[in-house]
């Protein structure tokens, strides 16, 4: 039976958004979850898991929500990382500037590598009129 040249590419896409579905919610949920030592247990500096966790969300966002232009999905990102350090002050942990700065660096970061994989082309380049 042959294969439609759409068919392999909505695969990927499936998997790439199940994919991001699961690295969103894992995150938040080691994130406002009652999780207080799991830095100091797993020996991982928080200011670097805050940094890369909002890397990750931003890509999931990225990937969840396609026509989001991504300057859109940083500020999303930004502001589920605020949201994050108020709910954490209700859940018995400590919220921290510290981390909200980690979590702004980490989608900066993510936002530049991005630009730079793209040329510092808009997405609408690598488009075609029948994806859109």
């Amino acid at each position: 039976m042959p294969v439609s040249p759409g068919k392999p590419l909505f695969r990927m896409r499936l998997i790439l958004r199940l994919a991001g579905a699961v690295v969103m919610t894992v995150l938040l949920a080691l994130m406002v979850g009652p999780y207080q030592n799991i830095e100091s247990a797993s020996r991982i500096w928080d200011k670097a898991a805050h940094f890369v966790a909002f890397g990750l969300i931003l890509w999931s966002l990225g990937v969840l929500f396609r026509r989001l232009p991504r300057t859109w999905a940083a500020l999303l990102a930004v502001a589920i990382g605020a949201a994050v350090e108020v709910v954490q002050r209700f859940t018995g942990r400590d919220p921290s500037w510290g981390d909200l700065l980690a979590d702004i660096l980490g989608v900066a970061t993510a936002l530049c590598l991005w630009a730079l994989w793209r040329g510092f082309r808009p997405r609408e380049a690598f488009q075609t009129s029948n994806t859109r």
